[in-house]
């Protein structure tokens, strides 16, 4: 009897050529989008998809379809091209926007050392509030930087940036490690249990997984043939003043800007391009047709504060849009830590020793005791991080609470509905704690540590701790490893920071933060963010009163959103619309959302499930094709040097 010849393995996803590509793809990643945002303000990270992280994936999957024609062997499994997509997707969010996270880092940790004069005082106000561990404050070094036509590659310089640059990336190292943990704990509850379609995964993993055929599907090649089609035309017609170009989005600010009380409208553009449609058509219709409700809803709040003159301007006072979001965010966490009690219970139970409903965890990214002590030891470095840069016990407590809890909000988001974008600018420490506490409780230094927090506090639109989880979710079906998948984006968020610090000397001090070389939001932000802290340490306040009932209505109303939709299934409004309809981006798409809710909803009453999957590949190009595009024009455009 012979011995029976065994078969070889499943291809593993996360192999080490493909981590190795990942890693070394990442600082030519943040490079590519540092040059953006330097000379655009950037080009991607408002949606939950990222431009540039489809556009390599697709070429990817281009390339090993050749690959397994001509060259079998060298073709890639389909995770180790899903794993190239998330590191690069992680290293994207933590640097790819001067509005989000990361991209105005540099200008906000040198912003007040360089600008500081007799007049403005800051030396005595700000520098003493501002630990020196995260900042550069050489004027010396900073003349370079801000003044352009000099090089970062001296010793003085190096020296000077290099402790900050380590410090930062620690600290962010340690967030994207504890947002890690606590999404390696939720997956099975989200994924396994209450089954959460995690729409945004749809397009990457269809890419890739053979058993999709999408890109065998004629649809999918004519969205996204047209989709390009488009992108080529308009970009040449930029060019050609002759040529007219295909309207993509319309601005009507001339028609409300001093129209009263119109001029009250916030956000005064929309948008219905092919990425716009394919990120709404992903969107279940409850979401979609309450986006549109909650669009409308915002819009009226603010137009008749300014009719009844509640208010005098759109971004203060009455309806307090930020506080009302801030107060949605946290029922939404509420109501899902309620609806997931006993499991989170069981995993603490598990993590204990203690005796646990849950089966064994060896599917998951970390053992549920790995994952809950590893979070702990990674919140005890962030105390010890922030205790360092003067922020009260509580304050630091209050502080990881309510980022962590946000960042999960996020998540449940993603997972569950999977909207186009999601913007928590309201909703973060920054915001939360001056309204409810004060600054003043906040104590000098703690309203100095935040002030440098603030390029990863504000609109999170680009967070990629949703990513993690995803990751997580795209595992599933052998693609993937999941212990090794969670190693290598935990390894590549530090680097991204290393690389972003990098990037941005290299081109800042050539190009001067301070010159008209750059795009002008890329310093406005870091000087809105010293103007501010300049305000709160001059002029110290107490709890907004006004501002924390804001808070409170938007929780209460929103919980008694979240009770109707799971009490009666008729119920066709959607508790989390409320707080993200407000978001520029969403309200930018209010045409998009209402077009695709009412296409897909006449396709599934008349044609059912199987005309819905039937068109999804089309929608899906949509997407594809119009990343391509949009990340092929813009690595044209750096090596063009053209700025537009």
């Amino acid at each position: 009897m012979t011995d029976a010849v065994p078969r070889p393995g499943p291809r593993r996803g996360v192999t080490a050529r493909a981590v190795a590509v990942g890693l070394a793809l990442t600082p030519l990643n943040v490079l590519f989008l540092v040059k953006a945002t330097w000379s655009v303000g950037g080009f991607t990270g408002s949606e939950s998809l990222f431009v540039n992280s489809v556009g390599v994936l697709f070429g990817l999957a281009l390339l090993d379809l050749w690959l397994k024609r001509r060259r079998p062997r060298l073709a890639f499994a389909a995770g180790e091209m899903l794993t190239v997509y998330l590191m690069l997707g992680i290293s994207t969010g933590l640097v790819s926007s001067v509005w989000d996270l990361g991209g105005s880092l540099a200008g906000t940790i040198t912003y007040p050392f360089w600008f500081a004069t007799p007049e403005n005082k800051w030396q005595e106000l700000m520098w003493p509030n501002l630990p020196a561990y995260l900042t550069v404050r050489d004027r010396d070094v900073l003349e370079g930087f801000y003044a352009g036509r000099s090089t970062a590659y001296t010793w003085p310089v190096i020296k000077a940036w290099a402790g900050p640059a380590c410090w930062w990336a620690l600290l962010m190292g340690t967030v994207m490690w504890v947002a890690l943990c606590l999404n390696s704990i939720v997956r099975r509850r989200w994924a396994d249990e209450e089954k959460l379609p995690f729409p945004i995964t749809t397009l990457p993993v269809q890419l890739v997984d053979e058993r999709f055929g999408l890109l065998h599907n004629r649809l999918f090649w004519i969205a996204a043939a047209a989709a390009a089609a488009v992108g080529v035309w308009n970009t040449v017609a930029g060019f050609v003043p002759s040529l007219p170009g295909i309207p993509l989005g319309y601005d009507y600010t001339s028609f409300v800007e001093n129209r009263h009380p119109w001029n009250f409208i916030r956000y005064r553009g929309l948008e219905w391009g092919p990425w716009s449609l394919g990120l709404c058509y992903l969107m279940p219709l409850d979401l979609a047709f309450s986006l549109f409700v909650f669009d409308l809803m915002w819009t009226a709040q603010y137009v008749l504060s300014g009719y009844f003159g509640w208010a005098t301007s759109p971004w203060s006072g009455f309806p307090y849009g930020e506080q009302q979001t801030a107060g949605g965010f946290l029922a939404l966490i509420l109501t899902a830590f309620w609806l997931d009690r006993t499991y989170l219970i069981q995993v603490l139970r598990r993590a204990l020793g203690l005796r646990s409903t849950l089966r064994e965890e060896g599917d998951e990214a970390f053992g549920y005791r790995t994952a809950v002590f590893g979070a702990l030891a990674g919140l005890g470095v962030l105390w010890w991080l922030l205790r360092k840069g003067g922020m009260e016990p509580w304050v630091v407590l209050a502080f990881l609470t309510i980022y962590f809890l946000m960042t999960l909000v996020v998540s449940r988001l993603r997972a569950q509905l999977g909207p186009p974008t999601h913007q928590l600018y309201g909703a973060m420490p920054n915001w939360i704690l001056p309204t409810v506490a004060g600054t003043r409780a906040l104590g000098p230094r703690g309203l100095g540590m935040l002030a440098l927090l603030r390029p990863f506090l504000q609109e999170q639109r680009n967070n990629p701790t949703p990513l993690q989880l995803e990751a997580l979710k795209m595992a599933e079906g052998r693609r993937m490893e999941r212990p090794r998948i969670a190693i290598a984006l935990a390894v590549v968020a530090p680097l991204a920071l290393l690389s972003y610090f990098w990037a941005t000397l290299h081109i800042g001090y050539r190009m001067g933060l301070g010159t008209g070389n750059t795009q002008v939001w890329h310093i406005s932000v870091a000087r809105w963010g010293a103007l501010g802290l300049d305000s709160d340490l001059r002029y110290p306040s107490d709890t907004n009163t006004s501002g924390t009932m804001a808070t409170g209505f938007g929780l209460v109303f929103t919980l008694i959103l979240a009770f109707l939709k799971l009490r009666f299934q008729w119920w066709p409004l959607h508790p989390v619309a409320y707080p993200i309809a407000p978001a520029s981006t969403i309200q930018s798409m209010t045409l998009a959302i209402f077009g695709t809710w009412l296409f897909k909803a006449l396709l599934l009453r008349y044609g059912g499930l199987r005309a819905h999957r039937v068109a999804l590949p089309f929608f899906l190009g949509l997407l594809a094709g119009g990343a391509s595009v949009s990340l092929l024009e813009r690595v044209l455009f750096e090596l063009l040097g053209i700025n537009r």
